[in-house]
């Protein structure tokens, strides 16, 4: 559960991280409080197929969001790799652990093009 540190609070940079989630083809969702749900796929043919579903494979990643005391946010992602497991078995997980990755190096390579990404815990 990687958790990058970006310049600049919250409100400059998980805006930056939804678009780069979008590009990737996921949805923001359920914005609460300090964490953002991110989805892709479609839950009915995950349900329907599981893992065979293909690019339709229901994928979803939480990130908590936070500011530390220089002003600067933290983002911890967390992957639903256990119930990636139990929609798609084997198949799924793999998917999920892979799409995850993807995602994780995307997000670390966009932010340090952009000059945001100031280091990683």
């Amino acid at each position: 559960m990687p958790e990058l540190i970006l310049a600049g609070n919250d409100q400059q940079t998980v805006p930056v991280v939804i678009e780069i989630a979008q590009g990737l083809g996921y949805e923001a969702t359920h914005p609460s409080q300090g964490s953002i749900k991110l989805e892709r796929g479609s839950l009915t043919k995950t349900v329907l197929f599981g893992g065979l579903a293909g690019k339709n494979f229901h994928i979803t990643f939480t990130f908590a969001i936070g500011v530390d005391q220089f002003g600067n946010t933290w983002l911890r992602f967390e992957q639903d790799g256990a119930l990636s497991a139990v929609k798609g078995g084997a198949i799924g997980y793999a998917k999920s652990k892979k799409a995850y990755g993807e995602f994780i190096n995307t997000v670390r390579t966009e932010t340090a093009q952009r000059g945001l990404l100031l280091g990683e815990r």
